[in-house]
Parts: structure tokens; C-alpha cells; sequence
């Protein structure tokens, strides 16, 4: 009887989890576009971004400038994901902002 309500609860568990009670992975967000209007080009910093998006794949230049791209999560069956990339200048300031 034990495993009876152990595996019911379980099954209960899992048909409840929907997409949004899934954490997100690391540069993984719900959505580009609310994503991109969270921030601000020309105004926020990568510590502005990193608090508001949480940690991204980061791309280094020897020039200074860094390129952040975040994924979105996908919805169903969407043939690839989303991604919203950031441009930041050599003094850690968004400069350009991507949604692809």
C-alpha cells in the first residue's frame, strides 16, 4: 500500500511541473523579448544585466568588447531557440542588443 501512494504521489509531482516551475539553466531565459526590455542600451552594465538575466555564454574580443548570448527556453516543439545577444564596449556598458 506504501508504493501505491508513493508512486501516485510521484506521478502527481511530475504532471505538475509545468515549463515555468522548471529552473532556468545557466544563459538560459523564458523569453528574449521581455529579456531585452528588462535592460537598457547605452545605460546597463554587465552587472546590471547578470543581476536581472543571470550568468550568460560570454564572448571575449582582445579589443575589450564582450558578446553575451542568452537562449530562450524552447515551448513546445520550436525548431531551434531563440537567442537574444548583448554587445558590451570596453567599459562594461550595453551597447547593442540582438534578438535572432
Amino acid at each position: 500500500m506504501r508504493a501505491l501512494v508513493a508512486v501516485c504521489a510521484l506521478l502527481v509531482s511530475c504532471s505538475t511541473n509545468r515549463p515555468e516551475a522548471v529552473p532556468l539553466g545557466p544563459a538560459e531565459i523564458r523569453s528574449a523579448q521581455a529579456a531585452s526590455d528588462a535592460i537598457s542600451v547605452g545605460k546597463s552594465t554587465k552587472a546590471d544585466v547578470r543581476a536581472a538575466l543571470g550568468e550568460a555564454t560570454v564572448v571575449d574580443f582582445a579589443s575589450g568588447y564582450e558578446v553575451w548570448v542568452y537562449k530562450e527556453r524552447p515551448r513546445g516543439k520550436v525548431p531551434a531557440p531563440t537567442e537574444l545577444v548583448l554587445l558590451f564596449d570596453r567599459s562594461g556598458i550595453l551597447t547593442k542588443t540582438r534578438i535572432r
